[in-house]
């Protein structure tokens, strides 16, 4: 399996500026401007140990991803230049593990993001070793799987400029104009 988060990673910051804003293309053509923010790497050591406190072998593209960004805020959205959240919070280890100690997620997942509020990127741990797919996503309520992996998420969400795209193919020409009616302001 090619790692390819890196790369995607050096893509989204070229596009940045020196303060970490860039403008995109939400829906239906509205100009937002949005911050991305990465943290300082984790060591190979701090994520042995990390590995060791949670006795999981994390997967190989999300392990890249930890030693090059130990967290990252991608598309937060600014509202007149202040940042009022939205985008993908990724978790670093320290906020991984104080999740997973709350106990409102099944043990089976190791939550690594979250966007939206109350919504979760989930690894799933009894997946990750035999299935490519395992990342989940939880909702409000119920758990669903993505059917991708961690690189593959952060490249498509960075394509997508911040949208939900694991939600698109839910609209069809019908229904699209149909839960838009009355966004026109």
């Amino acid at each position: 399996m090619a790692v390819f988060v890196e790369k995607t990673l050096q893509g989204l910051k070229e596009l940045i500026d020196e303060k970490g804003r860039l403008k995109i293309l939400g829906n239906e053509g509205a100009l937002l401007e949005t911050e991305c923010i990465f943290f300082k790497g984790a060591t190979d050591l701090e994520i042995e140990s990390f590995e060791k406190k949670i006795k999981v072998s994390l997967p190989e593209d999300y392990k890249t991803f930890l030693k090059l960004h130990n967290g990252a805020r991608i598309f937060d959205l600014l509202f007149y230049g202040e940042n009022v959240g939205g985008g993908l919070h990724i978790l670093n280890v320290e906020e991984i593990e104080k999740y997973m100690q709350n106990g409102f997620l099944k043990p089976q997942f190791i939550p690594v993001a979250h966007l939206l509020d109350g919504c979760y990127l989930l690894i799933d741990k009894t997946k990750m070793s035999t299935d490519p797919n395992y990342l989940w996503f939880r909702g409000f309520v119920e758990y669903e799987p993505m059917q991708l992996n961690f690189e593959i998420f952060l490249d498509r969400y960075i394509m997508s400029q911040g949208a939900n795209f694991w939600e698109w193919n839910i609209y069809t020409a019908e229904n699209y104009y149909r839960t838009h009616q009355g966004d026109e302001d």
